[in-house]
């Protein structure tokens, strides 16, 4: 007979269609230190210097339009090291505790606000937040910031977000003990921050402090409690975290290192929806966005997150945090690294590129409640479905080495089976069974895609078989 499918049992809440985002890294956009090929890093960084990145790239344009809706999120380290040159030839001031490392110029800004139009994106920058902005005293300089914001919204420029700062609360590992920021003054920080957005482009928010959570251990030099006990966040404001299950090798701090066995591990898989639990009920009916997240830390691990692999810890990552109340989920990143949804040198989709697309194109706003799998080994989430009434989509994880027979429902439609082509560290996809290829994408719900997926599930069928750590979509009529 098989594990049935269990009906819906409430509406949880409702996520917007831009609930999954994705980001572009400042070092990568800009061209300074990223990570390589080489297993080490330095200050937080990879060691390798890249050239900036070309936002004109049509293969990029392509395959970023078909995620969008989508908030596009301009963050990273070196984004607490960057200038805002807005005037040609405009020379970078020194500064009295750090200098900057990066620089942003006019022509590159309009040319990011005209990358994000044409992806049919919204812009979440993240602004420096750092040493580089900072006086003798550790208090905040927000005379760069503040050029950046007035100049936007004198030109009427679409970004929907400010962010302040990146990962403030690691700070003291990246840059030294003594450069660390005190909850308090951030907090004191924030409220500057908040008061000048409002003043200057009231139609943006304002987003922090992208808090580094890590596994095990949570927020190390908490931020966030501080924060929304200070009261200085505005009716708008957004508390934004960022959290990696592993740290890949190329890092000098690593708590959890990733391996295949542990990027498939159940008991893994519910960290993360315990921190987005605990900080939806600390933030008090506030918006929380996850605005930084993959599977490892320091740029992804090769062989592991660029495969099919990382395709059902992503799937659950999703499932878990629209459960748990997080607003947005910001996947690091569109290209870059191992963790790119996008491969670095030929910009084709990577196996979460595929699953990600699948999520935006069938699972809809509205968060049903469904109750606990009987097994450990089952993880499954359900939404409405996207376009359609009377709909609703499932997402099922067999995280077992054995098939999950599931008892079909008589009104199940359409299917979407997932498994590895091969060892679970390949590069492609199973789709029902078929070699998944770009044609998904490019002609999604055409008829002879259907056809060549098999997509459409035969009436007769009374169960559906998962493959051992496969996945699987499945549309129902309600």
């Amino acid at each position: 007979m098989g594990t049935p499918l269990p009906a819906p049992q409430s509406v949880l809440r409702e996520v917007p269609d831009t609930y999954i985002s994705y980001t572009i890294d400042v070092s990568y956009l800009l061209g300074g230190r990223w990570w390589g090929k080489e297993k080490r890093s330095a200050r937080g960084l990879g060691t390798a210097q890249v050239p900036p990145l070309d936002l004109k790239n049509k293969a990029l344009l392509k395959w970023a339009s078909y995620l969008s809706p989508a908030y596009l999120r301009v963050g990273g380290t070196e984004a607490d090291r960057v200038y805002y040159a807005l005037k040609k030839k405009e020379p970078v001031p020194p500064k009295p505790v750090v200098d900057y490392q990066l620089v942003l110029k006019k022509k590159q800004w309009k040319q990011l606000i005209r990358f994000t139009k044409k992806v049919g994106a919204q812009l979440v920058f993240t602004l420096n937040c750092g040493w580089s902005d900072r006086l003798p005293d550790g208090s905040w300089d927000s005379t760069n910031a503040r050029r950046l914001i007035a100049y936007t919204a004198r030109k009427r420029l679409p970004v929907v977000a400010w962010e302040l700062g990146n990962e403030v609360n690691g700070y003291p590992f990246i840059e030294g003990i003594r450069y660390a920021i005190p909850a308090k003054r951030y907090a004191e920080d924030f409220s500057l921050f908040s008061h000048m957005v409002e003043e200057l482009h009231p139609e943006a928010r304002a987003v922090g402090p992208a808090s580094a959570f890590w596994p095990i251990i949570g927020e190390p030099n908490p931020v966030i409690p501080t924060l929304v006990e200070s009261g200085v966040l505005g009716p708008k404001d957004v508390v934004s975290w960022h959290y990696y299950p592993f740290q890949s090798n190329r890092g000098k701090y690593r708590i959890r290192k990733i391996t295949l066995k542990r990027i498939l591990s159940p008991t893994l898989f519910m960290e993360g929806e315990r921190y987005g639990r605990r900080l939806k009920e600390l933030v008090k009916g506030r918006e929380l966005w996850l605005t930084e997240t993959g599977s490892a830390l320091y740029g992804g691990e090769e062989g592991i997150s660029d495969t099919y692999a990382s395709t059902l810890w992503w799937l659950n990552l999703l499932g878990s945090m629209a459960s748990a109340g997080v607003d947005r989920v910001f996947r690091q990143t569109l290209v870059g690294s191992d963790y790119g949804l996008l491969n670095p040198e030929t910009f084709e989709p990577q196996p979460d590129y595929y699953v990600t697309f699948l999520w935006k194109k069938l699972m809809g706003g509205i968060v049903y409640s469904l109750g606990d799998p009987a097994s450990k080994t089952i993880r499954w989430y359900c939404h409405s479905t996207v376009g359609k009434r009377n709909r609703s989509t499932y997402v099922v994880l067999n995280l077992s080495s054995k098939s999950l027979q599931l008892k079909a429902p008589p009104s199940l439609g359409e299917r979407y089976i997932l498994s590895a082509a091969g060892p679970l560290s390949s590069h492609y996809l199973l789709l029902n069974g078929e070699l998944l290829e770009e044609d998904l994408v490019t002609q999604w719900r055409k008829k002879k895609i259907k056809e060549k997926y098999r997509v459409n599930c035969p009436k007769e069928e009374p169960a559906l078989e998962i493959p051992p750590y496969g996945s699987a979509f499945l549309v129902v009529k309600s």
